[in-house]
């Protein structure tokens, strides 16, 4: 008898029924609402989530009490069992973060969820709830740490879980200020530089004491993460208090991913911060008080004034990290976890969307933005960009801009994660391309930051606007999904439905890195123009201004 025709049977005997799995049934005669609305008993209490298309999904599970009033700037707090039984149908509100805008192409990126400091919750994607032990994919999203959310319209876990038989986590966490912040005043915790990755590690014990009921191994748990979510990775593979939580990882598309911020950045952002405010370190402790809102407005304005650059990120605290997980070399922490890392073609087209010129500047405009971003000499600039162009003969100057642009931001330092995580000769790591290239603009977006994602987790109409009509959507989607979920499964990516055949480890003297999107193959080092062209740049850190988008 299976499970079904097993709870069909005592539902008519008006027995409740408690599953192995947590999921309880109603002593009465199935209706639609109760097959729509399952319910799993949890360590802090009963949920009663949705039962979809693709399986059954919990939104809104909060794994932390409210970070507001006096949980403000301190570790995250475990949430304490409730009576009765809590609704988990509908998402979690947003962390406090400023509002943006997106052009159409990328606004499945984001979410339009309502912001509270009560926002440390989650969202569960299974495709049933049988007491199956799954592998576990735990989203994190990105946005530099400032802003995001694990609930936008393109992180829906429900085709990808289905589709791989794997479990689905997403989270919202604190972010800019709310989640580091260092001032030395009664109020901030010690840990105030940290909040945001104490988060995480929350979220991640969550899975640890329940996923099993939703059908999940918690043994089997990957991190994977996207832009800013990357480095939350990097960050969560060098963190002693993350270590035993999750056992893979996958690093897509870091850029300052290799460094933490140094306290004195962080603590000279937080003093600007007070100066926004009207405060100093005599009245910090108002802090605690102030309305988020205004809170927010003050980061904002600050961010205006550093060029969007802010120090509000993992810090190197020495409290809950004692080292830097990734620089100068990898840390011996790490060296058990399989890696899957790699970038988009054309990362920096996601940035120079917002202003349809940048596709059309001139020689001269490509020089200055090149030299300005880079912070060079107008005669390395210029021979850097020589060796570009020869490297791309007969590109327009926006090729040649989107070109060292994507190198410099993305993929050199994501690269130099790889590296430094190979030389540790432990787990394998393995590297890909993604070179998907959207219709959208008639071409120009390429295969652009971002562009991976809706692939991966099957949210196609979500990202209509970018995704538009391709002939090989369908395709990209289902061979995208199995790599993720072959690698959450065993540790390796390649063969079975994946579409790319011999995908062997990465290491620094060949460098494989499989083509995935549109090529299907593995090449041998196929940044090494980049790498080269800019070796004698420092890599991009967070500190640096993104200020090749305009001139």
């Amino acid at each position: 008898m299976n499970k079904r025709e097993f709870l069909k049977t005592s539902l008519k005997a008006g027995a409740i029924v408690s599953l192995p799995s947590g999921l309880i049934a109603c002593a009465s005669a199935p209706s639609a609402a109760s097959r729509r609305e399952p319910l799993v008993e949890t360590a802090s209490g009963r949920l009663r989530g949705l039962r979809t298309e693709q399986g059954f999904a919990f939104k809104g599970i909060p794994y932390g009490e409210s970070t507001a009033g006096a949980n403000r700037f301190r570790p995250p707090v475990a949430k304490k069992p409730w009576a009765g039984v809590l609704d988990a149908t509908a998402h979690g509100a947003s962390a406090p973060q400023p509002k943006g805008a997106s052009v159409p192409e990328f606004a499945w990126y984001w979410s339009d969820i309502a912001a509270s400091e009560d926002c440390l919750s989650l969202a569960v994607y299974t495709p049933a709830l049988d007491g199956k032990k799954r592998p576990v994919l735990l989203w994190l999203h990105g946005g530099a740490f400032a802003v995001g959310a694990g609930t936008s319209p393109g992180f829906d876990g429900s085709h990808l879980a289905q589709a791989q038989d794997v479990v689905v986590v997403c989270i919202n966490h604190r972010l800019n200020v709310f989640g580091s912040l260092l001032i030395e005043a009664p109020g901030f915790a010690p840990e105030a530089a940290n909040l945001g990755v104490l988060d995480q590690v929350q979220a991640l014990r969550w899975v640890r004491d329940n996923i099993e009921r939703f059908g999940g191994d918690p043994g089997n748990v990957t991190i994977f993460g996207q832009s800013g979510g990357a480095a939350k990775v990097t960050a969560l593979l060098g963190l002693p208090a993350a270590q035993g939580l999750f056992h893979k990882a996958v690093v897509q598309s870091g850029s300052g991913l290799w460094r933490l911020a140094s306290q004195e950045k962080l603590a000279q952002a937080s003093h600007g911060l007070l100066q926004e405010l009207g405060l100093n370190a005599a009245s910090a402790a108002r802090l605690q008080e102030l309305p988020l809102e205004h809170i927010v407005a003050a980061y904002l304005k600050l961010m205006g004034k550093t060029g969007g650059v802010s120090e509000f990120r993992p810090t190197l605290d020495g409290v809950v990290f004692p080292h830097e997980p990734f620089h100068p070399r990898a840390t011996p922490l790490s060296a058990q976890v399989p890696v899957l890392v790699g970038y988009a073609e054309h990362e920096a087209t996601f940035f120079l969307a917002g202003n349809p010129a940048n596709f059309a500047i001139s020689e001269a405009q490509l020089q200055a933005r090149v030299q300005k971003f880079l912070r060079l000499s107008a005669a390395q600039s210029r021979q850097l960009l020589q060796r570009y162009a020869e490297h791309l003969p007969g590109s327009t100057p926006a090729q040649r801009l989107i070109a060292v642009a994507s190198d410099y931001n993305y993929k050199q330092p994501t690269l130099a994660f790889a590296d430094r995580q190979a030389d540790l000769g432990g787990a394998p790591v393995y590297a890909y391309a993604f070179d998907w290239r959207s219709p959208a603009r008639a071409g120009v977006l390429g295969a652009a930051h971002t562009a991976e994602v809706p692939f991966i987790f099957g949210t196609l109409d979500a990202a209509r606007a970018l995704v538009q009509d391709s002939p090989d959507q369908l395709q990209v989607r289902d061979r995208m999904g199995a790599i993720w979920g072959q690698f959450a499964r065993s540790g390796q990516p390649g063969g079975g439905d994946s579409g790319v055949q011999d995908w062997k480890p990465y290491e620094r003297g060949q460098r494989l890195t499989a083509r995935i999107g549109s090529q299907w193959r593995v090449e041998q080092d196929p940044e090494a123009q980049g790498r080269q062209a800019l070796a004698q740049v420092p890599l991009y850190e967070y500190s640096f201004p993104v200020s090749f988008v305009r001139d």
